[in-house]
């Protein structure tokens, strides 16, 4: 009986590591970037297709603008080879060097060359209201997962409203689904 556990045990480790490196190295290379500072930062919403991701309220036809999103365990192994999830330092790096908290909300935001073209995309809530798949604040919220976590339960994550520029760094649970981007390795 051990045996036949250790058996399906490795079997597992070996379907989990095979899809780490297949979900990798299938990723649409090269990816637009933009840099600021000293770090290069992906111009667009990550899209690669991992079993707990998600297109906004399930609808893929928004895929192409908006990406997925990700739960924080996902955003970190969906990362492809040479980029990785920005750590909370890192997002404030690239927020002190836009201006402040105060100023570069509205530039992270923009719609220009030397920006990184955040996106309002919404997100997918941790709560469960009768079995729906809850989805909200699209065009309103952008919220992204940085690879800081909090608790064993909860992470950071940055939340900017779109109509104000105001940028918000909050710790979330991590079964909240977020959008994501990628920093290049240094």
């Amino acid at each position: 009986m051990k045996m036949l556990s250790l058996s399906f045990l490795t079997f597992l480790l070996f379907l989990t590591v095979e899809h780490n490196l297949s979900a990798q190295t299938n990723a649409k290379q090269p990816f637009k970037s933009v840099k600021i500072g000293n770090q290069e930062w992906m111009t667009m919403n990550w899209d690669y297709k991992t079993p707990k991701s998600f297109y906004y309220n399930n609808d893929s036809t928004i895929d192409a603008k908006y990406g997925r999103l990700y739960y924080y365990s996902n955003a970190i192994a969906a990362c492809p080879p040479g980029w990785h999830l920005p750590t909370l330092d890192e997002w404030w790096e690239l927020i002190n060097y836009l201006g402040d908290i105060n100023k570069a909300g509205p530039k992270m935001l923009a719609d220009n060359d030397s920006s990184i073209h955040l996106l309002a995309g919404g997100y997918k809530s941790a709560n469960i209201n009768e079995g729906e798949e809850l989805f909200g604040f699209l065009e309103t919220y952008a919220f992204y997962w940085t690879a800081t976590p909090d608790k064993e339960q909860t992470a950071y994550a940055v939340h900017i409203t779109k109509s104000t520029g105001e940028i918000e760094i909050t710790s979330y649970r991590r079964a909240n689904g977020f959008s994501v981007r990628y920093v290049k390795d240094k």
